[in-house]
């Protein structure tokens, strides 16, 4: 079983999907010397206004005029779209308008082929569109009977062909030199093209004309071409007067992002990363420095990323209002505009009474807010939050902080002593035997023997650059402090000739 939605006129009533239909409306288009009509609706129509028809031949007949915007019809056709996800995982954007819908297995979950077009219907009509929904044996019929009847339309199999010769031969699209041939011979219903010959009809206008005849007989049986994911999910408001507060912006973000996360969690998918541009409202009269009195548009962009994707969009929330108030805009938004890359929702196995690890999305906003209070980046651009992560180098303590990863490492051993390093190191006094080895250790007003001592290990690097050349002699010593025994690891700074006390093994 397979549903269709149709949206006659698709063009316009994306031009007025927040307006009453009844207006009648048309929309021109092309060169500025050449503007013509491409769209109308049956108001406009019955005003006298049909499509090709140039701009001043409309204009006289009294019709409101607009010019096509693409974005409009884009926004309506997700809009479709997403009413066709709430039916079916599987659907087929046919044309701009027109979706049709898998619907096999359905009748166990929403009832009778009737009930469920109604319930299509309605959500379509909730959306502000009004079609035509039709139900049939397969995706053909039921697109040509929802383009040729109005309202519902229910076709039993073995009957298509009863439904479809109704229909004029227009409904099917037809090339402008096919549809001159048959209206030639005659031809001008689908009954009439399901009864003639098929071989004469072959030979006439080849396979193609046979397909026409399958057609209208209802008798093509195909595989649906699922409808492509969008790369991104989008969503766009302009604003009619300027936001400088932060708690109003946030509650217009609110709006956007619940709807994109629906969206979303209706393609069971969900998002690690959003960027928000705002357009703000540069008004240079608020600046006493400036000369002239002027008005002016500029973008602020912000991407916020998380570790793991989720659906969850109080915490991209939290998210954007944390990034905002550390990064707020310089100026009055104007318009606003969110945009979320899908991705796969990630499953874990946790705990059987608690969980394994925090939450990725409160590890997020604890590390937002701390980078809210510390900042970002030191002076030399360094991040300041996050995890320690080796650098390529064996000089020791050299690692940078990087954003938290949720890759798990198999195969590791677990370590079995860490060493607790002191920064910044401690200055030590240190005694060594002829051998060159540490026999006696002070520092912090304490002291001890070195029991055991093992080393050294000689490193060096960046002998080219006199700013950041280091050489020294590691050891690891077992030495006694105040009657409890420790293993520490210390140096010996082969450029100044100096000890110090690196860190200690836990």
């Amino acid at each position: 079983m397979f549903g269709c939605i149709h949206v006659p006129d698709f063009p316009v009533q994306a031009a007025l999907l927040r307006e009453s239909k009844s207006l009648p409306l048309a929309l021109f288009d092309g060169p500025e010397s050449q503007l013509k009509v491409v769209a109308c609706n049956a108001s406009a129509r019955s005003a006298g206004v049909s499509i090709g028809m140039s701009k001043l031949q409309a204009e006289v007949c009294g019709v409101p005029l607009r010019r096509r915007v693409q974005e409009h019809e884009d926004a309506a056709q997700a809009e479709l779209i997403d009413c066709g996800y709430n039916f079916s995982p599987h659907i087929e954007v046919t044309n701009p308008g027109t979706v049709i819908i898998d619907l096999i297995g359905s009748e166990r979950l929403m009832g009778t082929g009737r009930t469920i077009a109604q319930l299509i219907l309605g959500e379509v009509t909730k959306h502000g569109f009004e079609s035509n929904v039709s139900i049939a044996a397969n995706p053909d019929t039921a697109h040509y009977a929802a383009r040729g009847f109005k309202g519902i339309t229910i076709i039993e199999p073995s009957h298509e062909a009863q439904w479809l010769g109704m229909l004029p031969v227009e409904v099917l699209g037809l090339e402008p030199d096919v549809q001159d041939v048959l209206h030639a011979w005659g031809i001008k219903s689908l009954k009439a093209l399901a009864a003639l010959p098929s071989i004469e009809l072959t030979e006439r206008l080849g396979q193609y004309g046979l397909h026409l005849q399958q057609l209208a007989r209802g008798t093509v049986m195909r595989e649906l071409v699922p409808a492509a994911l969008p790369p991104s999910f989008q969503e766009t408001t302009e604003l009619e007067e300027s936001i400088e507060l932060l708690e109003r912006l946030a509650f217009v973000l609110n709006c956007l992002l619940e709807q994109i996360m629906n969206r979303l969690i209706e393609r069971s998918l969900a998002t690690d990363q959003i960027e928000i541009d705002l357009t703000l409202e540069l008004n240079s009269d608020r600046d006493v420095n400036a000369p002239v009195c002027c008005t002016a548009l500029a973008t602020y962009q912000r991407t916020i990323k998380l570790p793991v994707p989720t659906q969850d969009g109080k915490v991209l929330l939290k998210l954007a209002q944390l990034d905002l108030a550390a990064h707020p805009p310089h100026a009055p938004v104007k318009k606003i505009k969110i945009e979320a890359i899908p991705a796969r929702v990630r499953y874990t196995q946790t705990g059987l009474f608690q969980p394994l690890a925090p939450e990725p999305a409160k590890l997020e906003i604890s590390m937002a807010r701390i980078r809210a209070v510390v900042g970002e980046t030191d002076s030399l651009n360094r991040q300041l939050v996050g995890f320690p992560a080796l650098l390529d180098s064996h000089r020791p303590d050299h690692f940078r902080m990087t954003p938290p990863t949720t890759k798990h490492r198999e195969g590791q051993p677990s370590a079995k002593l860490a060493l607790r390093r002191f920064r910044p190191v401690i200055p030590a006094r240190v005694e060594v035997s002829a051998e060159q080895i540490p026999v006696w250790i002070g520092f912090f007003r304490r002291k001890g023997r070195v029991l055991h001592a093992s080393g050294p290990w000689r490193s060096s690097g960046d002998w080219w650059d006199a700013a950041s050349e280091w050489n020294r002699d590691e050891w690891d010593v077992h030495i006694t402090l105040d009657g409890c025994a420790a293993l520490y690891r210390i140096f010996r700074d082969l450029v100044t000739r100096s000890w110090f006390v690196d860190g200690v093994y836990d």
